[in-house]
């Protein structure tokens, strides 16, 4: 009896296991959202080579490229760049990839962001930039370095 349960737990686990490892998604756009957050730059390099679009939004009017500066990956928000990806688009609640990167204090994303020739001094509807996002975050690398290029 003892085997029997072991094995039934055993499967399940398995089972888990290989559902974690293969995620269905409804389109090309929810499975190159979900590789930028995650960071996994071979699945990214695999969608874009595969012609996925990058620039189109979710559900939450998040692209790509937003995912990925949000959670701070640089290098695919670099690759996203390099395949020509949109820095001055907004999601449904106005905000930038350059806010979403600043209001978690990724600098070095911001440094890309801004390289990319990112719109600095953008407002929301609310009226905040990136640099008032850094601040609330008491960012100090990524506020130095939007006040540097020349935000206010």
């Amino acid at each position: 009896m003892r085997k029997f349960y072991f094995l039934c737990f055993f499967s399940i686990i398995l089972a888990g296991c290989r559902s974690a490892q293969k995620k269905d998604f409804a389109t090309p756009t929810d499975a190159i959202i979900n590789a930028s957050e995650e960071g996994d730059e071979k699945q990214v390099a695999a969608l874009i080579a595969k012609g996925t679009p990058i620039n189109q939004k979710n559900a939450h009017g998040y692209t790509p490229l937003m995912s990925a500066a949000e959670r701070g990956q640089l290098k695919i928000v670099e690759m996203l760049l390099a395949a020509k990806a949109n820095v001055h688009v907004t999601n449904n609640f106005g905000w930038t990839p350059l806010m979403l990167a600043s209001v978690g204090g990724h600098t070095e994303v911001v440094r890309a962001l801004i390289a990319a020739h990112a719109n600095i001094n953008y407002r929301t509807r609310n009226g905040e930039t990136a640099l008032m996002l850094a601040k609330r975050g008491n960012y100090t690398d990524t506020v130095n370095l939007l006040k540097e290029k020349g935000a206010r």
